[in-house]
């Protein structure tokens, strides 16, 4: 490695990482994370979401996206807080004119360490069907190519209460069933910290895809682009989806069962602690959640079938029919 001067050292206030000279963007980077009180809360550690306490699977699984719900690495209590930053660092974006071909590549003790849909597919089952040809919805899509795309203003409806979604595009205002999906997104999908008061743009189409099954994009494309933007905007403090990057580089062999990480621990999601507002009951056969006068529910995987001539239990009137 060429040895740099530290009077040389550019100053990183703006823009890209990548906009800055090739040399000293792994210095900049970790002088960026170096600066946080709280290293360890940057690293975001996906949840298990357990299908067995949860239906949720069902809508993850139509898109091909079931593994966001149950990948994890058998050593996840260990955080490599020294192998993990370095590949970010390092990291290098190819340029790409199709989703499949976007590549991200890392360096982690002398080991080359790239991150493709072929290296995720070999850690689990993302997006097995015709993922090459899924595209993921522009804004301009959105609002002028309703024949390819649901319109903005319709996904909008799908998503928040009548009334609420001009302006800012507030949390609160979601129906309960996208809350409840977007909570699981900001842990497992795109996971980030920061306020969670609002809905970012990116957080909209991948919500009305899970609530309708459409349109499909391949979320090892949405996991690159989020790790590639987490590394290089100067503004993203946090080091994303610590369980795949780890699993990416025991791959590579970047990371043996020698090494030693801090430990880290990681409670599986339960929908029974969602949370402060959310208020949590079941019966026999479904789980029911309640939040600001909103009221869902959910049939229980391992709900019994119903006797013949039985009635399933009433609905309360301000309940949405069952989803799952």
């Amino acid at each position: 490695m060429m040895e740099l001067d530290p009077t040389d050292k550019p100053r990183w206030e703006a823009g890209p990482l990548d906009d800055q000279p090739e040399e000293w963007q792994p210095t900049l980077f970790n002088d960026r994370m170096n600066k946080l009180k709280d290293k360890v809360a940057a690293f975001i550690c996906e949840r298990e979401v357990r299908e067995v306490a949860f239906n949720v699977f069902a809508q993850f699984r139509t898109l091909g996206w079931e593994a966001a719900l149950n990948f994890y690495d058998k050593d996840n209590k260990n955080l490599f807080m020294n192998e993990i930053p370095e590949w970010m660092a390092t990291l290098t974006c190819t340029k790409y004119e199709r989703l499949s071909q976007m590549k991200l590549t890392g360096t982690v003790n002398g080991i080359e360490v790239e991150m493709l849909f072929d290296t995720l597919r070999k850690l689990a089952k993302y997006d097995c069907l015709h993922a090459r040809d899924y595209t993921i919805p522009s804004l301009d899509d959105l609002l002028i190519k309703p024949e390819s795309h649901p319109r903005w203003n319709d996904i909008l409806i799908a998503l928040f209460l009548s009334g609420t979604f001009s302006g800012t595009l507030y949390r609160r205002n979601l129906k309960i069933e996208a809350k409840l999906l977007l909570t699981i997104c900001i842990l497992n999908v795109k996971p980030r910290r920061g306020d969670k008061q609002e809905v970012r743009y990116p957080e909209i189409p991948v919500l009305y895809s899970l609530l309708h099954g459409s349109p499909r994009f391949p979320i090892q494309y949405l996991i690159m682009n989020h790790v590639w933007i987490c590394r290089n905007k100067v503004g993203r403090s946090i080091i994303p989806y610590f369980r795949i990057i780890t699993g990416l580089l025991k791959q590579f062999k970047a990371i043996t069962s020698e090494d030693r990480g801090a430990p880290k621990r990681n409670k599986p999601f339960d929908i029974r602690r969602m949370g402060v507002g959310w208020t949590y009951d079941e019966s026999e056969r479904y789980h029911k959640l309640k939040l600001e006068g909103q009221r869902w529910r959910a049939l229980k995987v391992d709900a019994r079938e119903l006797l013949l001539g039985e009635e399933d239990e009433p609905e309360s009137e301000d309940e949405p029919p069952e989803w799952g």
